[in-house]
């Protein structure tokens, strides 16, 4: 069979006999010996790679199973196969809808013809397609990220929590690029109408995470993004990072997180845009909470530890401004989230807290006399003991080299 196939394929070379119906393509392609043969005929010796490469075994999609070979290789109509063939894309033929789509994403051809940056079959395969729901599908939960890698680096994708989830514990739920960017209208992060744009990036989230989603929109933060595109305030992203995202329920998460915070509420030119004090951010990390927390991020930020973060407080993601609610409520407010840690705490527990202000003769003059107090007075007293000792020193030592002198 096969030197006949070979003795077919030389003859074919010769005379350049169109193939039609006359000649099914698998005679060469499924036979490594008739290609190897094939290339001699046409002066050309292939490697046993680009042999391999040439080998095709249909399978996959019935609907694409009832097509022949030149339903997708119209060009290939002739044995030697015409130079510079397949330069447009054969499935626009039957998917002109897709086409249209895909000239509308990042993929698409510059001049707004069918040859795309990334063409169908760089996803989806070539001679073995399958559904998208099965198994064998390139675009199969957990085979997704092994195409979109080949050309993003991205590859910190599979340390996040949705990438482990995908590609160690196989939850087909969890989400891959293609959840998040779509599939053939993939839009640059800055364009209009792009599924990770600030804007829409929480509608995004929110087809697994609607209720969060939901809250996040109605929060001080959400709520300026969504009514005057604000660029300051933080999106899903900005807290949890787009690729590689954490577990917001693991000890490291929670001790960095008010660091999270401190990138704006630290940020004195952007605070003061807003009228917000960076006195937030640094009266937390200089009282007992903020110190614990910022002892354990750096010791051991995998360990669990209880002390209160700025999410225990203020939210996670239903943050709501502490001004124009009323005194009153704050403190309800604020009450409820102290039991928490600490169910015996009234009303007068509150009293030993600041607020995230600094003292001052104004604002709990007390506290700031007080320490207004030790700063003059330990100086002082250190100071007084230092010169006293420092004289003592001296006087001694005059005494001792009075009486050397004397002696001799």
């Amino acid at each position: 069979m096969r030197k006949s196939a070979a003795v077919a394929v030389v003859f074919l070379a010769v005379s350049g006999v169109a193939l039609g119906q006359s000649l099914n393509c698998s005679q060469c392609h499924s036979d490594p010996q008739a290609l190897a043969a094939a290339g001699q005929a046409i002066g050309k010796t292939f490697t046993k790679t680009q042999v391999n490469a040439m080998i095709i075994h249909l399978e996959g999609c019935p609907t694409h199973m009832d097509l022949t070979c030149i339903s997708c290789h119209a060009d290939i109509d002739r044995f030697p196969h015409p130079q510079e063939t397949h330069l447009a894309n054969p499935c626009v033929a039957c998917h002109p809808d897709v086409a249209k789509q895909m000239n509308h994403s990042v993929h698409r051809d510059p001049l707004g013809g069918t040859s795309y940056v990334l063409q169908c079959w760089d996803c989806h395969g070539a001679h073995h397609i399958y559904p998208a729901n099965d198994p064998r599908s390139p675009m199969y939960p957990y085979n997704v990220s092994g195409v979109c890698l080949k050309c993003h680096n991205q590859q910190k994708y599979l340390n996040g929590v949705h990438g482990q989830g995908v590609e160690l514990a196989g939850l087909t739920a969890a989400a891959t690029c293609i959840s998040c960017h779509g599939y053939h209208t993939i839009k640059s992060v800055k364009a209009v109408g792009s599924r990770t744009s600030r804007r829409q990036i929480s509608f995004t989230c929110g087809t697994c995470h609607a209720k969060i989603a939901e809250e996040y929109r109605k929060s001080v933060h959400g709520a300026a993004l969504m009514a005057t595109d604000n660029p300051d305030v933080p999106t899903c992203v900005d807290c949890h990072q787009a690729h590689q995202t954490a577990d917001p329920r693991s000890p490291k998460f929670r001790a960095e997180s008010p660091r999270l915070c401190g990138k704006c509420h630290a940020n004195a030119k952007l605070m003061k845009k807003y009228g917000i004090s960076t006195d937030v951010f640094q009266t937390y990390v200089t009282d007992f909470h903020g110190t614990t927390a910022e002892l354990f991020e750096d010791v051991t930020p995998d360990q669990p530890f209880n002390q209160a973060v700025c999410y225990d407080c203020h939210g996670y993601h239903d943050v709501s401004r502490v001004t124009g609610v009323g005194k009153k409520k704050i403190e309800e407010n604020l009450l409820r989230r102290c039991r928490r840690c600490h169910p015996g705490a009234t009303t007068k527990f509150l009293g030993a807290w600041t607020g995230h202000f600094i003292p001052s003769p104004t604002k709990y003059p007390w506290i700031y006399y007080v320490k207004l107090f030790y700063r003059v007075a330990i100086p002082s007293i250190i100071g007084f003991f230092l010169l006293f000792i420092a004289t003592d020193v001296y006087r001694s030592y005059r005494r001792r080299h009075r009486g050397g002198g004397g002696a001799s």
